[in-house]
């Protein structure tokens, strides 16, 4: 079969990045042009990625224009998704746009709208709904072993998510908040799991130790505590390959300085959290967010009427506790050796799987509209900590819209 010509928006974001070397591996692939807004970061991608020659584009309708393509897979910041999804596919091309869709409802609904009327050709990259934890849970639980599911809880540490005090991510008007652009993956597990809607949000949220500090500078190169800061993007730096060093160094050619403050850097979003989403049918889902951490995992807990399952992307074990069973829970390995791949194995079938979907071969697919989902939840989780009340989800803009489209 001929391989699926593809665009890659993003080349300069670590996952950006991280598709196109993946695309460049895959036999169902073409990489056929690269997009980013700093012309000079995508030319330094394709340097390192071995493909100098590949078509270089700042603009993504500009490459949809200027190429011949099949798919584009969209990798910009999360508030820059909007606008090449939805041209691609009013030019009747498949996309693979990463998570979260958007950084609010309705721009989500923008997406979706335009992907109905393409006939479906939008695949979200939930890559966490692929890793063995989360994928055998959620079929665990559709098939009845724990009887009728009462409880979900989900925590994640994640020790490297200082950094987004320092990238775009801090601030809500380009990813919408750590509710958006970090939970969206885990409100979309919990929906995952329960398999019913959320009807009401309750969160509270803190910033309480990447807060000002005064006596430290707002860069680190410049800072005079540096030398004493265990959280020194300068420390950071001395671990960087080639590409990331060249990149940093050609985002600092145009005013982007990698070596912001933590502390002392402009933000609107929090360090740690916790959120409680109410289910149709009585489910009740807990999360906990904590980026002020000294290890980095997720981890899982559903617990109804007959039993408790539990399991972390940390381990490739599978912790089964039966009701009325006094002996100890059985313990089953998620898969036959080990699992490879980021996001708990979750991001290895991530490429075959859209090529599948662009085939017209069974594939798993996360539609815009269902991915709606997880961003409305995160904006009521974000409206509720900060009004410290319960946010119904008829209250996030376009709720009552996206449910039309679910049908």
């Amino acid at each position: 079969m001929n391989k699926i010509r593809i665009i890659l928006a993003g080349p300069g974001g670590g996952r950006g990045y991280w598709f196109a070397s993946e695309i460049l591996k895959h036999p169902d692939f073409e990489l056929v042009a690269l997009v980013d807004r700093i012309e000079q970061t995508a030319v330094l991608a394709a340097k390192y990625l071995g493909v100098p020659g590949v078509p270089i584009f700042k603009d993504c309708i500009e490459a949809l224009d200027g190429v011949e393509c099949d798919a584009i897979l969209v990798a910009t910041s999360d508030s820059q998704h909007v606008e090449p999804t939805v041209a691609a596919l009013k030019r009747g091309k498949y996309v693979y746009v990463e998570k979260p869709l958007s950084i609010t409802l309705c721009d989500c609904l923008k997406i979706a709208r335009a992907d109905i009327a393409a006939g479906g050709k939008t695949l979200v990259g939930f890559n966490l709904r692929f890793a063995p934890l989360y994928a055998h849970l959620q079929q665990r639980a559709r098939k009845g072993d724990l009887g009728d599911l009462l409880t979900i809880q989900a925590d994640e540490f994640y020790h490297g998510g200082k950094t987004y005090f320092r990238r775009w991510n801090r601030l809500r008007e380009f990813g919408g908040g750590l509710w958006i652009t970090k939970a969206c993956h885990d409100f979309d597990l919990l929906y995952f799991m329960a398999g019913k809607l959320p009807l009401r949000v309750n969160s509270f949220a803190g910033l309480s130790y990447y807060k000002e500090k005064p006596e430290a500078g707002m860069w680190c190169r410049e800072c005079p505590i540096e030398k004493e800061c265990p959280d020194s993007a300068v420390k950071e730096s001395a671990g960087w390959d080639d590409f990331t060093r060249e990149l940093m160094e050609t985002r600092d050619s145009v005013g982007w300085r990698w070596d912001m403050c933590l502390f002392n850097s402009d933000k609107d979003t929090h360090d740690h959290g916790m959120a409680t989403v109410e289910f149709e049918d009585k489910i009740f889902g807990t999360y906990t967010l904590n980026v002020v951490a000294a290890f980095t995992d997720r981890a899982m807990r559903l617990s109804g009427t007959k039993g408790t399952m539990q399991g972390a992307l940390s381990s490739n074990d599978m912790t089964h506790w039966e009701r009325y069973d006094d002996s100890a829970p059985s313990v089953s390995p998620l898969v036959d050796g080990e699992i490879t791949g980021g996001h708990g194995g979750g991001d290895s079938m991530l490429l075959t799987n859209f090529a599948a979907f662009v085939r017209g071969e069974t594939a798993r697919v996360t539609t815009p509209a269902e991915a709606g989902i997880a961003v409305a939840m995160g904006q009521a989780a974000t409206m509720s900590s900060d009004t410290n009340k319960v946010v119904e989800m008829e209250e996030v803009p376009g709720w009552t819209e996206l449910l039309t489209l679910l049908k």
